[in-house]
């Protein structure tokens, strides 16, 4: 049976353009010598006797034989009375096997070439013991001591067959064990392990002269150890426990971490549940762990170089050996039904190895491509190694060779389209597996295309665009020489009109259309390329509208003119030629033309200049539109220059009823237009200071030529007549600007009764009072300046006495001051304000209060 071969890279396929690659990546399997269901019911331990072609399988605790099979596997016969045989050992000679019987309570020695049991040595009762290892002329066994009843411990003992009585023999001084240790020996040193949960109580002694030495004896990462093996050099502990992720390598001398430390059987948690060391080194590690289940092999390093899987079932623990032949690797397999089976691997140190394939191009008729690959492997690269080729079976010559890193290529080409296969093969040497990979090659000419292409002008009489024949991944070069055909469809019409053919540009491919339709239009270009030996043919449209010119319609019209006297100016149409015969619209708008206009026509010339007269009767701004109603080739197009036409002057004046007003007094403002041909309307306006302009009136103005309104005042107010202009008179206006007072409220206070002298009324104070003047100032001055005045009668006239410095008005806009009687019994008086304009305020005038009276009596 063939056994199923794993390589470390898997099967790929590559599709990719014209190109159809399938890569066989897979080396040649692992053959089995032979694959034999085994007759166990259970498994414990397997023992290959090269030299007498004989296994031994051992079933453990309750079996009573050691099934006996041939290096194939087939049964031969089966030791009865073999108790619970479980660990077993060869003799250094190969001519006695060693078995641990657990329910027999001895070790048993068995006759390799007559397969009858020689020797049987009692361990004691109850001591069951489990494993068997032989070393410096003895046998060593591990067993449970039950000399005291009610701590049963495991330990070591050993037996010198060479004796004249031989027995087995307790060796108390080997350490102390929970439960009875798994022994293996390598190299005349003798390893002891036992499980402590995920670690491993691991002992090393060095029994080459029979007498135990302790080397070391610690805890180390292990678990429940199903493969346990000393290296034939004795210098490293190989344990493989199903808790650990992976094989752990400890130095035999003191436990510590060997180089390598770990050996991963297929990835991390890869739970090694077996173990066998070869003479050579080389190690064998099975693991149950999923999808990386099976056997890994590794010589001299920590990769792994082969993966063995079987059809059927996972390596039971403790179920790999190496034959002495140095070359098969025997395997007990279980399958998911609890049967056994034997697995004998011939070519188990064979380094996979790897081919890989592929074309890094596309592969066109009549052009040399190049297939690349590669041959791996775990170990080292064959380099040098010739490999066959063939194509469609048919070997070519020059088979390439393989470099250092492993890679090659070969190159080939085809004069005609097709598919062809092509096959690479490795032959395989003394260490390496062979390989083969096989690549389907899609020859086939490149696919062109012609990509919508970039338009520098589509108006009639001028088309023009630049286009491109693109090729598959811009491979293959174009010959010179290469022409894309070129036609036009009038879409409105459905003519069609063959074009020349343009010329691609090799090292751009990029090819230039220019084309002169004599109208606008929908228009569709066809492009079309006939294809040669490398490059497909391919067909691409273009449709574009083709619009009529937009053209600008410039006019020079002047700023000025006279009234009633004639004028022209120019204007220019771009984009000619125009037909003969065609004509702009003029249309003039103007005071007296403002829904109506004006309107006639003036001729286009062929090179589209215009002239346009006019005699305007109308002063003011006359507006010129010129209007192109378009044509075949030309879309519409208009313009409009406004020229200032002259007016006549005409005067307007505006007078006030006074200068000066009193705060809230009324103002009335007259206009005085003077001569107008057909406009006599004036319109009135007034803004206080600060404040907005406000229409008083509009309205025509008298038989006199006179327009009045009113408007009461507050503050500083400027009047404005206007006058819009008529027919022949130009705009005029005139302003006027009124002062207005402040309003000023005066109060005495303090006083005690009045009296009069004359017909004016006095407030008398007494001599001790002083008299308090207030002055409260409207529109609100805060800030201001007011001045207090006093005046004293005598003489038959009053004389100033004294006026003050500037009071600030406060937020109230008042200023309070007190007067001071001094020698003023019988005496009269009389106080004002005045509020006093500072450069600041522009709304009102300075403006005095009216006078207040007082006299004094004792």
């Amino acid at each position: 049976m063939r056994l199923k071969q794993v390589s470390l890279t898997t099967a790929i396929s590559v599709v990719a353009g014209l190109t159809t690659a399938t890569v066989g990546l897979t080396g040649s399997a692992a053959w089995a010598d032979s694959t034999a269901a085994l007759p166990l019911s259970h498994y414990s331990h397997l023992m290959v006797d090269t030299a007498h072609r004989h296994i031994f399988f051992s079933q453990g605790a309750g079996s009573t034989g050691i099934v006996v099979t041939d290096l194939s596997g087939t049964p031969v016969t089966t030791l009865a009375d073999e108790q619970g045989a479980t660990g077993l050992a060869l003799s250094p000679d190969g001519g006695t096997l060693y078995a641990a019987l657990a329910d027999g309570d001895a070790v048993a020695a068995i006759d390799t070439s007559t397969l009858t049991e020689t020797a049987r040595w009692s361990t004691g009762t109850g001591s069951a013991p489990v494993s068997v290892a032989v070393a410096g002329g003895r046998v060593w066994y591990g067993y449970t001591d039950t000399t005291d009843a009610t701590d049963a411990k495991g330990a070591i003992g050993s037996v010198d067959p060479s004796a004249t009585d031989p027995a087995a023999t307790p060796q108390p001084s080997m350490s102390h064990w929970s439960v009875a240790p798994l022994l293996t020996t390598g190299g005349g040193v003798l390893a002891a392990e036992e499980p402590q949960q995920n670690l491993s109580h691991v002992a090393t002694f060095d029994v080459s002269s029979g007498t135990p030495s302790v080397k070391a004896d610690t805890l180390v990462h292990g678990g429940t150890a199903s493969g346990l093996q000393v290296t034939g050099d004795g210098a490293k502990v190989l344990l493989a426990a199903p808790q650990q992720p992976a094989l752990q390598a400890y130095r035999a001398s003191d436990l510590d971490l060997a180089s390598p430390s770990v050996y991963y059987a297929g990835g991390m948690n890869s739970n090694p549940n077996s173990l066998a060391v070869d003479a050579d080194g080389t190690i064998a590690v099975g693991s149950t762990a999923g999808s990386n289940a099976g056997v890994y092999l590794y010589a001299g390093s920590n990769l792994a170089e082969n993966h063995v899987t079987f059809d059927a079932g996972t390596v039971a623990p403790d179920g790999l050996a190496w034959g002495t032949d140095g070359v098969t690797l025997y395997a007990v397999t279980q399958d998911s039904s609890g049967a056994y089976t034997l697995n004998a691997l011939d070519t188990a140190k064979l380094t996979d190895t790897q081919l890989s394939l592929s074309l890094s191009q596309y592969a066109v008729p009549t052009q040399q491509f190049t297939l690349t690959g590669s041959l791996s492997t775990n170990g080292f690269v064959p380099a040098g190694a010739t490999l066959k080729v063939t194509r469609d079976g048919t070997e070519l010559p020059d088979a390439p060779v393989v470099g250092k890193d492993g890679s090659f290529s070969l190159s080939d080409t085809r004069p005609d389209e097709g598919a062809y296969t092509y096959e690479v093969t490795y032959a395989g040497d003394a260490t390496h597996r062979s390989a083969k990979a096989s690549l389907t090659v899609h020859v086939a000419r490149l696919s062109t295309a012609i990509p919508f292409p970039e338009f520098a002008s589509a108006t009639p009489h001028s088309v023009a665009f630049t286009g491109s024949l693109s090729t598959q991944q811009n491979l293959g070069s174009l010959p010179q020489g290469t022409t894309v055909q070129v036609s036009r469809t009038n879409e409105d019409t459905q003519q069609t009109t063959q074009l020349p053919s343009a010329t691609v540009d090799p090292a751009t491919t990029e090819f230039t259309v220019t084309d002169a339709p004599d109208s606008a239009g929908r228009f569709t270009y066809h492009l079309s390329y006939a294809g040669d030996a490398t490059h497909q043919p391919t067909t691409s449209d273009a449709s574009v509208q083709v619009s009529p010119y937009t053209p600008a319609l410039t006019l020079k019209a002047p700023g000025t003119a006279t009234r009633a006297t004639a004028f022209s100016f120019a204007g220019k149409l771009g984009d000619a030629p125009y037909a003969t015969g065609e004509t702009v619209t003029v249309t003039r708008t103007d005071a007296a033309h403002t829904t109506t206009p004006a309107k006639w026509t003036a001729p286009v010339g062929t090179d589209g200049t215009i002239t346009v007269k006019d005699t305007p009767s109308i002063g003011g701004a006359n507006t010129y539109t010129v209007s192109y109603p378009g044509d075949a080739s030309h879309q519409p197009a208009k313009a409009s220059a406004i020229v200032q036409v002259s007016r006549a002057a005409t005067t307007l004046s505006l007078t006030t009823n006074a200068s000066t007003y009193s705060y809230g007094a009324t103002a009335t403002a007259t206009a005085h237009l003077g001569t107008t041909y057909n406009g006599r309307t004036v319109s009135l306006y007034a803004q206080p200071a600060g404040g907005k302009k406000t229409l008083l009136k509009t309205g025509t103005v008298d038989s006199k030529g006179n327009l009045s309104a009113t408007y009461k005042l507050a503050r500083n107010t400027t009047f404005t007549a206007s006058f819009a202009g008529d027919y022949r008179y130009a705009p005029t206006t005139a302003t006027r600007t009124a002062n207005t007072h402040v309003k000023i409220t005066q109060s005495l206070a303090g006083y005690y009764t009045t009296t009069k002298y004359g017909t004016t009324t006095y407030r008398v104070y007494h001599h001790t009072a002083k008299p308090q003047v207030a002055a409260t100032v409207t529109p609100n001055k805060s800030g201001q300046c007011q001045r207090f005045q006093a005046q004293q009668y005598y003489s038959s006239a009053w004389h100033t006495m004294t006026t003050s410095d500037c009071f600030s008005l406060d937020s109230n806009s008042t200023a309070v001051t007190n007067l001071i009687l001094t020698n003023a019994v019988n005496k009269r008086f009389r106080v004002r304000t005045e509020y006093v304009r500072s450069a600041s305020d522009k709304s009102n005038v300075s403006t005095w209060g009216g006078w207040l009276y007082l006299t004094v009596r004792t």
